[in-house]
């Protein structure tokens, strides 16, 4: 008996926590009201304080929400990926996809984030924090693994990246522009690695593209003379 009462507990909180997204997205956190909340959710304003302190307090767990269902999207999605270019391009991608489908969201974190003296050390900021460590978990790597330059300095890159994604969010969402999210990502993480990318990595990708181009050459040839390429032989050591 004791389990039923406590799953309604955890079913009102859920409702709670939908109406408040519902409203601290469709107005100003300052202008939203526990009543219009309470209303929404079909509650009176006592039982809302039943599970959350304040005002605030409750539009932190509605943040931490959305962050928690973001993150179990990208964490297995993320673990497949190995190399750090693939990586790049995956968080690239998937972050100006989110700016595109969560308008209401970026209007949201835009204004918290504009409140200086509120923002660093806010809930919104360790949410933050916490998302942008997929980004600094692929730098870290690409450098322990020779793919970047050892020289990197991996919190200039992240701001390097996030900051380079909100110009581009600015120039499409926030003029109404039609914004091809993938091909972005490949423009993105191309300009970035040419840049961040080891010597000696950019000197092994040299060296494959031109075996690959030497391959293609001998086999065109082979081709128009209308045989078959020879393959070269074997040999043990």
């Amino acid at each position: 008996m004791s389990s039923l009462p406590r799953r309604r507990k955890s079913a009102r909180r859920a409702e709670i926590l939908a109406a408040a997204r519902e409203v601290f997205l469709a107005q100003p956190y300052e202008q939203a009201s526990i009543v219009q909340i309470a209303e929404r959710a079909g509650c009176v304003v006592g039982t809302i304080y039943g599970y959350f302190e304040n005002k605030r307090d409750l539009f932190d767990a509605v943040l931490t929400d959305f962050y928690d269902a973001l993150i179990a999207d990208i964490e297995p999605k993320f673990a497949l990926l190995e190399g750090t270019a693939d990586r790049l391009r995956y968080l690239v991608a998937r972050h100006l996809q989110i700016t595109l489908d969560e308008v209401s969201w970026l209007r949201v974190f835009a204004r918290e984030a504009m409140d200086d003296t509120g923002y660093f050390g806010s809930k919104l900021h360790q949410l933050n924090r916490r998302y942008t460590q997929f980004l600094m978990r692929t730098i870290a790597d690409g450098i322990a693994r020779g793919e970047l330059r050892d020289d990197l300095d991996v919190q200039l890159a992240r701001d390097f990246v996030f900051g380079g994604m909100e110009h581009w969010v600015r120039n499409t969402v926030g003029r109404g522009r039609p914004g091809d999210t993938a091909q972005a990502a490949r423009e993105i993480t191309r300009m970035m690695l040419d840049g961040w990318r080891a010597p000696n990595a950019a000197a092994r990708e040299a060296d494959t593209l031109r075996g690959l181009e030497q391959r293609l050459t001998r086999l065109e040839s082979h081709l128009k003379r209308g045989r078959a390429p020879r393959h070269d032989k074997e040999t043990t050591p």
